[in-house]
């Protein structure tokens, strides 16, 4: 992999990566938070023993993936020491989004935000039992892509979740739940996605079921060719193939010319051919849908550095310092326009 293609997609993860930090809640609200999430304990038909996280959502009603319970033959949730058994579900298994319904569970529900309401950059907070730990782990991040699916928007964020933290939740710095966390893309440093909150509301309205056999698989996990254009391009970005990420990011911008995540991945592919000019285009067709578009403005500054304008890319460092002081610092020290400090 050449230098430069290492550092368009460098760049890319980058933003994934780079937790922020800055004016995160007290640690007495995220405690308050956090009784409001649940282990769930599955035990499948050979009697192994699994794990997941599940949100109240309305009194006697916790969500969670529907990958957690799937095929289980015994559920429960497990909360301060005592366990609880649900008497029925609601299953939404193409979204990976159930309901467990309980008769007496005492347990508050948290306050619903809007998925669809959340901007670039706006800083976030996950909690989930990641790692099967004792108590709920939290994870502070940021907000890097809205992703229009299905009447709302999948949400990609810096907060990093382990196995177990399936079905956790996504918090606003208010403490409103604003989605689930759920998949993880392939990779060391891949892209963490939660469900959007919308998607629940809509469940709640329908009727309990019995069984925990899906009935189809989650849109993430059916065959490649079959999957969103988001997950389609992952792929062909980590292997160089830019002619085919081309052809699926012209695809996806057809469908959603006004998704700065489609034009996003256009532009890379442009990049990577080195048609750089019609990059630089696209990416600030980007930054008009997105204008705090980290990833976009990272871009922009390594054409800027190929095409020797150092001025440039010291402009864009500045909107980043703007945007996310922490991802600047890391822009500057990776395009050689400071040094790295040291510990």
């Amino acid at each position: 992999m050449s230098y430069f293609f290492r550092r368009i997609l460098w760049g890319t993860l980058l933003c994934i990566a780079n937790a922020v930090y800055a004016q995160a809640p007290k640690p007495e609200f995220v405690l308050a938070l956090s009784n409001s999430l649940a282990k769930v304990h599955v035990e499948d038909k050979n009697g192994q023993h699994g794990i997941g996280s599940g949100v109240v959502v309305a009194v006697n009603q916790v969500a969670t993936n529907c990958h957690v319970i799937a095929n289980a033959r015994g559920i429960a949730i497990n909360k301060l020491g005592n366990s609880y058994a649900p008497i029925g579900m609601k299953a939404d298994w193409h979204h990976d989004l159930c309901i467990l319904v309980f008769d007496d569970l005492p347990l508050k529900p948290f306050e619903f935000g809007e998925s669809a309401k959340l901007q670039y950059e706006q800083h976030i907070l996950a909690l989930g039992y990641s790692g099967n730990s004792p108590r709920p782990v939290e994870s502070f991040g940021t907000v890097k892509a809205l992703i229009p699916l299905d009447g709302s928007v999948l949400v990609r964020t810096t907060t990093g979740f382990r196995m177990g933290a399936s079905g956790g939740a996504l918090l606003d710095y208010d403490g409103k739940l604003v989605g689930f966390t759920t998949f993880k893309s392939p990779g060391k440093q891949g892209y963490y996605y939660s469900l959007p909150v919308e998607w629940v509301k809509k469940l709640q309205a329908q009727p309990d079921i019995a069984l925990t056999t899906p009935n189809e698989q989650p849109f993430w996990d059916v065959p490649e060719k079959e999957r969103p254009f988001f997950m389609q391009v992952v792929q062909p970005l980590q292997t160089e193939e830019w002619s085919t990420l081309e052809l699926i990011a012209k695809a996806w911008v057809t469908v959603e010319k006004d998704n700065p995540e489609a034009w996003l991945y256009l532009g890379m592919a442009e990049q990577g051919l080195q048609d750089l000019d019609k990059a630089k285009k696209t990416y600030n067709k980007v930054l008009a849908l997105a204008p705090k578009h980290s990833s976009a403005y990272y871009q922009l500054g390594l054409i800027a550095m190929a095409q020797g304008e150092r001025t440039e890319a010291m402009k864009i460092a500045n909107k980043l310092e703007e945007i996310d002081p922490d991802f600047a610092e890391d822009y500057n020290v990776n395009l050689g326009l400071i040094t790295a400090s040291q510990p």
